[in-house]
């Protein structure tokens, strides 16, 4: 065969391979590489979590009305105690003590009150008002001692546990000494952010999971959502209560943490497509659709609920078995089909 003979037929199967890599390359590079959706229909549903903690619906935080020694503490914390039980009695010596101690303190303000309203108009005003300000002080201070005397020892209200026990005794008992609270009854406290919170409503479908036990879901129900917000960090939350199913038998810890799962969106049977095939412009949201040209199209629809598993509700703009594409931007003016 001639050296000419030869190069022809070199340059005749380099030019049949590249027109078979171009037909199958990239000739069809948009069914090959563009990745497509086929539109159907599909159930959705939206939720919303948050982590919160398990409260007791009954509780009480116990306390003295002023200061006193602490002379008998009848519970410790973990002891089940019942309603009208005593659980902790101060010492009523020193009350009588504090009693006549200011007794004697309000006697010598009123005698300088007395002596002072002899020479009266000589005082400068704040003079009078400080002499007048030490009497009221120390009649305070007696209605205070005085009352202690109806309130010398601290009586459950409710039936429960003691699960706090802030003093000991021979100390003073100041602010809270003890908490109780009734562990048959507990709900979930939940703080969701001002978004989240204006989509629930009771009787919407909720879980909670418990990390105690393996992540087990129990269903709850929302009990109410409290009408004032709690601001934290300058960030508005709102605390959302939900109540426990009663027949459970996992035993429910009060400040147990626990997240909660809230259905706040449920469509069966609806036309969705993947989130990740829906563009957003200056005129709206669409997808891309082929025209009978093979040319990407832009196709303007309406969305619904976005679901959890990353599909959207189409409300307008497409039908079933509609082919769309995730098509890049940058390869639209050169993207149509040969």
């Amino acid at each position: 065969m001639k050296k000419g003979t030869k190069i022809f037929f070199v340059i005749v199967i380099i030019a049949f391979v590249g027109w078979f890599i171009w037909q199958r390359y990239v000739k069809n590079n948009k069914s090959n590489d563009v990745d497509t959706y086929t539109v159907g229909y599909s159930d959705i549903m939206e939720t919303i979590s948050a982590s919160g903690d398990v409260t007791p619906i009954k509780y009480a935080n116990l306390s003295f009305n002023a200061p006193a020694r602490v002379e008998k503490i009848n519970a410790e914390i973990g002891d089940t105690v019942k309603k009208g039980e005593k659980l902790i009695i101060i010492d009523r010596d020193s009350i009588f003590a504090e009693i006549q101690s200011a007794k004697i303190d309000v006697q010598k303000a009123e005698a300088s009150e007395r002596l002072a309203r002899r020479k009266w108009d000589n005082l400068k005003p704040e003079e009078k008002e400080q002499i007048i300000k030490n009497v009221e002080q120390a009649r305070t201070r007696l209605y205070g001692a005085q009352s202690q005397i109806q309130n010398t020892e601290i009586v459950s209200p409710i039936d429960g546990i003691v699960t706090q026990k802030n003093v000991r005794v021979g100390e003073v008992a100041q602010g809270v000494v003890m908490r109780v609270i009734d562990e048959s009854d507990m709900d979930i406290e939940v703080l969701m952010s001002e978004t989240d919170a204006a989509k629930m409503h009771e009787g919407q479908d909720a879980y909670a999971t418990f990390d105690a036990y393996n992540d087990k879901q129990l269903p709850v129900n929302i009990v109410s959502i409290d009408p004032e917000a709690t601001k934290i960090q300058d960030v508005t939350y709102y605390k959302i209560k939900f109540t426990l199913p009663s027949d459970i038998d996992e035993k429910i810890l009060s400040g147990m943490s626990v997240d909660v799962d809230v259905v706040v969106n449920k469509k069966d049977n609806v036309l969705t497509v993947p989130l990740r095939f829906v563009r957003k412009d200056d005129t709206g949201e669409y997808v891309y659709t082929m025209d009978e040209n093979d040319t990407y199209q832009k196709r303007y629809v309406t969305t619904g609920v976005e679901g959890d598993d990353g599909d959207v509700e189409i409300l307008k703009g497409l039908d079933e078995n509609v082919i769309i594409y995730a098509v890049k931007e940058d390869d639209i003016q050169n993207s149509s089909k040969k």
